[in-house]
């Protein structure tokens, strides 16, 4: 595997000395799809902009692509390859109308009007996004039509690394699935997908890997969904409430409870079936 982004002891302190991170050490390889994740206040903004390269670590050492780099900021062939859509929408939205943010990162790229063009077109039939609303300044749409204009405009940039904010934040449902399809469609292509997320119910939906940030801002336990998310012990200790179906599972008494809807009606089927069984009666 090729390593794409590695953080040692990673420390960042605000300029007015609020602690952002603290001793993080992380490894992303190439095909990731990691999620971070953690309590409010825990730091997972704020990691994510670290190894996006869109904060210079306090303390500890970030490489990216195998290259150490002092100060990410300043390295513009590393912005090439990282597309970061930030938290707040109104912060990576910054054009006087949508299609104009959303041509910002192909045009970096020397490419074709009709190249941009249909790079645009295939993306936000992607997210849901409505044609109408590329000539609107970003102040006019929605909440939700703003998240999916943040998260196009980052998709059409194509860069190698997605790292996205609380990219469900103000989504419905069927958004959501938009959305987890086209970033599981990335990754199929080779991109590497990092998401900071408070919706522990979709990690499972979209993650392969879990980094969990604890209440003294530093990463408390890297493993895979299953591991992290079923863990309900860890996760209540680091302020988090287990997702709804391992909840569920707990309440059963079941060694392994379900993830995804699909799981749980595949338990929940055996289990039916299992206590049919116990009541058939032998033939005499």
């Amino acid at each position: 595997m090729t390593t794409v982004i590695e953080a040692k002891n990673l420390r960042y302190s605000y300029p007015n000395g609020a602690l952002g991170i603290h001793n993080a050490s992380i490894r992303v390889e190439r095909g990731d799809i990691l999620a971070i994740i953690g309590s409010n206040g825990s730091g997972k903004s704020t990691l994510l902009m670290l190894l996006g390269g869109l904060l210079k670590p306090s303390h500890g050492r970030l490489s990216f692509f195998g290259e150490h780099i002092v100060d990410p900021r300043k390295d513009l062939k590393l912005r090439r390859k990282i597309g970061v859509m930030l938290q707040n929408p109104d912060d990576t939205l910054f054009n006087p109308t949508v299609r104009e943010d959303l041509e910002f990162g192909p045009a970096q790229l020397d490419l074709s009007k009709s190249q941009i063009d249909a790079r645009i077109q295939d993306v936000i039939e992607s997210v849901g996004l409505p044609n109408e609303k590329l000539a609107v300044h970003p102040s006019r749409i929605s909440g939700g039509e703003k998240q999916k204009a943040a998260i196009a405009s980052i998709l059409t940039f194509d860069p190698d690394v997605l790292l996205l904010d609380e990219p469900f934040a103000t989504l419905d449902l069927q958004s959501e699935t938009l959305l987890i399809k086209r970033l599981k469609e990335s990754n199929d292509l080779g991109k590497t997908v990092i998401i900071a997320t408070q919706k522990l119910e979709l990690t499972p939906l979209v993650a392969d890997k879990v980094a969990l940030l604890g209440k003294e801002k530093t990463i408390e336990q890297i493993g895979t969904v299953r591991d992290i998310l079923t863990n309900s012990d860890l996760l209540r200790d680091n302020g988090l409430a287990p997702p709804p179906l391992v909840q569920l599972g707990e309440r059963l008494n079941l060694k392994d409870p379900p993830l995804t809807v699909d799981e749980a009606v595949y338990t929940f089927q055996n289990l039916r079936n299992s206590s049919k069984k116990e009541k058939t009666p032998l033939n005499s």
